[in-house]
């Protein structure tokens, strides 16, 4: 309830009000005649009254009160007992005038304490407007219960926020009056009020304007006095708070509000020294998650990865499923390094509080103290009921998180490779957080530096040329089919014109058989469709020959492409299938070799399949790299560019057109980086030194053995090129052990080079693929493999 919105155009109460002590001492009369057991407090009371009979009036003087201190002490003890008196905050007021006449000590010290902040919470800035209204709700509870019998239900309208100014330590107060020490009588016939009117009061509680409408308060008259109490409500406005903060979006990953949710846990157990820590599991590949950016746990996670919690007391929270608690870890023996970096900042006193999702623990929750023995089971008792809704939070955060973030990787990096995703979380997790506290940001360089490349190919042999075969193929017959069909015309008319048009399409065939050039195409196409094919609806008038004729172009004309398209398809078809056979397989056995050890992978298919692999510490994400893993993937390699040469050999009996491939590696032994490119969404190796390997891959597909005029690649062959002489002597070791598996025939061809624009001294060695031997299973044949380091 926003109490800024108060509907209240009086400054002054509009009914009479008077001090008086007798609706009390008729109370007390009343309860010592029904009383079947002497009271003797009741009996004192009287008998000081007897002393005092001015007590009695009907409008006791506010200014006699100090005169009469003693007696009207003895008078409230009524209400408070000696303990009573001593524990609680209680206060007693004249009827709506706000004098304080009685308090007891623990009022006088909230009160006189210049370190504590009293507001009452939700009140606006209208002071004067405030208590005014305060004091008409008060009246009204107490006539509608009197006079109509209609319960307000104020219990929560009152609640006082009392901060320590010192540790910010909050606590919370309802405020109670007892009602049955005023006399409240009324002059002249009682308003009525309909049911109708009094819930249009109780539905809008801040329109004290229109509730004076209806029960106007002028001939009311209120006698007595009230007695209020500070009731403690802490512990329920401070859970109610917390579930409300866990319940918004980023109430954990935000500094701001996860410091609100720290401070509440301190007022709520009432210790100034707590600390909170929140630490995420299962979002980023199974590890501890712990990023300072998001999630604030005790312990950097710059210094603390996934096993260093092993054998701690988090991992005992974690596999009892239940909360840990250490009194005094400086008493603690055998302290983990992770246990002890606790203590060395500061923290003697922590309970670890595991959070579970159902079945799934999520996350842990960190309490503790600089202070031993702090926090206590009782204590943490009071925050049981929250821990669940901790639980929710960060599930649901995580989640969030992992949304944003994949978002913006999509946005900025398009699809990623499993073996590099966990750079990409960490740079979308550190523009998420820029954006999410307003500073203007971009995507961070993503580079690997200090990585091996290598690369390889399956690529059809003569695809250019085979590929313009197919056009010409294609264009020859419809240049043909549309010949037929002016013969036919000619044949019945005899026109030069369409003798001029049988030239023209001669000389485009002559043409396209001698030489295809880049334009000839578009020409024909142009030809046929401007100059041939609209006669065909009036050629259809010259028989049925030219009809036959007419029919027979347009039935071998694809209906999508509008040409003549049987050749190109089958080529087409012939170099989607071997792509797709060489792609399949890459994947299986990239998959294998992915377990071995991770890695950048990425292919992308041409006239073949081409593939790049980059492996290297850098990548691996805390793996510890070894030369050992680059040599597998090299031994990898050679295994399944033979298999994939046999696969295509085998693939080539089926194929519209029998295309073959050729198979090549290229090997570099100097680390390199790799950049990922904003701009083309890709990797690519960076420095200008580390160029150079680019080139060369973008050149050596028509490498030429020196001194001859034969390509390096061959149909059945597997190449392999190098530019050191030391990677020739590794390669012929994995070479012989393959030849001893049946994999090549045992020749290895030791080659030099034609130097190629701006690549100058390469060398290679050639192996001829045997054919014969069932395929192997890649990743079985790496295990067994006894490398000769």
């Amino acid at each position: 309830m926003k109490l800024d919105r108060i509907k209240l155009n009086i400054e002054e109460i509009p009914f009479k009000k008077s001090l008086s002590f007798r609706p009390l001492i008729n109370k007390i009369k009343e309860e010592q005649k029904a009383n079947d057991y002497p009271n003797i407090q009741a009996e004192a009371i009287l008998k000081m009254l007897k002393e005092k009979p001015e007590l009695e009036t009907s409008d006791f003087d506010i200014k006699e009160v100090s005169a009469y201190r003693e007696s009207i002490h003895i008078l409230m003890s009524y209400f408070y007992t000696p303990s009573q008196y001593r524990n609680s905050i209680g206060v007693v007021a004249t009827p709506f005038d706000d004098e304080n006449f009685y308090f007891t000590p623990k009022y006088k010290e909230l009160y006189g304490n210049e370190n504590l902040k009293i507001e009452l919470v939700g009140q606006s800035e209208q002071d004067q407007c405030y208590k005014t209204f305060t004091l008409l709700f008060y009246a009204y509870s107490m006539i509608l219960e009197k006079f109509y019998g209609k319960q307000l239900g104020d219990e929560y309208f009152f609640l006082y926020k009392i901060t320590d100014k010192l540790n910010d330590l909050v606590k919370y107060y309802k405020l109670e009056f007892d009602k049955t020490c005023i006399d409240i009588s009324h002059q002249g016939e009682l308003p009525k009020i309909s049911e109708e009117q009094f819930y249009t009061m109780l539905n809008n509680p801040l329109d004290m304007d229109f509730w004076m409408k209806v029960l106007p308060l002028n001939n009311f008259t209120f006698c007595g006095f009230l007695p209020f109490q500070y009731v403690d409500v802490s512990q329920i406005e401070i859970i109610s708070s917390l579930k409300s903060q866990l319940l918004e979006k980023a109430s954990i990953i935000k500094k701001e509000n996860f410091e609100q949710l720290e401070q509440n846990i301190r007022s709520l157990l009432q210790l100034p020294n707590l600390n909170l820590g929140i630490i995420s599991f299962s979002m980023n590949q199974g590890n501890v998650e712990n990023r300072a950016n998001y999630w604030h746990g005790f312990l950097s996670p710059e210094k603390f990865n996934c096993d260093d919690y092993r054998g701690t007391i988090y991992e005992e929270a974690a596999s009892l499923k239940s909360v840990v608690l250490v009194n005094d870890l400086s008493k603690r023996e055998n302290l983990m390094p992770l246990e002890q970096a606790l203590l060395d900042q500061g923290i003697n006193n922590i309970s670890i509080i595991p959070l579970y999702n159902g079945q799934e623990l999520v996350g842990i929750m960190e309490i503790g103290s600089t202070q031993a023995h702090d926090i206590t089971f009782s204590k943490l008792r009071v925050i049981k009921d929250i821990i669940p809704v901790f639980s929710i939070a960060i599930q649901r955060t995580t989640e969030e998180l992992q949304n944003k973030i994949q978002a913006i990787i999509k946005e900025e990096c398009t699809a990623i490779h499993p073996s590099v995703e966990w750079r990409f979380l960490d740079a979308a997790s550190n523009l998420l957080l820029a954006k999410e506290t307003g500073v203007s940001s971009k995507m961070e360089e993503i580079v690997f530096s200090n990585v091996y490349p290598l690369y390889g190919a399956i690529d059809v042999r003569h695809s250019s040329d085979i590929r313009n075969q197919t056009i010409q193929d294609d264009l020859v017959e419809q240049l043909n089919l549309a010949k037929e069909v002016l013969l036919r015309v000619y044949d019945n008319i005899n026109m030069p014109i369409y003798d001029q048009l049988i030239y023209k399409v001669d000389y485009f065939i002559n043409g396209i058989k001698e030489n295809l050039s880049s334009g000839d195409e578009m020409n024909v196409l142009g030809f046929l469709r401007s100059d041939v094919e609209p006669l065909f609806d009036h050629f259809n008038e010259n028989g049925e020959e030219v009809h036959q004729a007419i029919l027979n172009y347009r039935n071998n004309i694809d209906s999508d492409l509008n040409i003549v398209y049987k050749r190109r398809k089958d080529f087409e078809d012939s170099l989607a299938f071997i792509n797709e056979c060489v792609t399949s397989y890459l994947e299986i056995e990239e998959e294998k070799a992915q377990a071995m050890f991770p890695h950048y992978f990425e292919k992308y298919r041409t006239d073949g399949v081409e593939h790049n692999i980059y492996i290297g510490d850098s990548i691996a994400n805390g793996k510890s790299f070894d030369l050992i893993y680059l040599k597998n993937l090299r031994l990898w390699q050679l295994i399944v560019g033979a298999e994939l040469a046999r696969k295509t050999e085998k693939l080539k009996e089926t194929l519209p057109i029998p295309l073959e491939t050729t198979g090549l590696i290229l090997v570099h032994s100097q680390a390199l980086a790799i950049r990922f490119r904003q701009d083309e969404k890709k990797f690519d190796v960076d420095g200008a030194y580390n160029i150079r390997y680019e080139i060369v891959k973008k050149r050596i597909d028509k490498a030429l053995i020196k001194g001859t005029n034969e390509r390096l690649t061959q149909p059945g062959m597997l190449a392999i090129i190098f530019s050191e002489e030391k990677e020739i002597e590794e390669y012929k070791r994995y070479l012989e052990y393959l030849i001893a598996f049946g994999y090549f025939e045992d020749n290895i061809e030791s080659l030099v080079l034609e130097d190629l624009q701006g690549v100058y001294g390469l060398r290679a060695i050639r192996i001829k693929v045997k054919k014969g031997k069932e395929e192997k299973d890649v990743l079985k044949m790496v295990e067994n493999l006894k490398m000769n380091n």
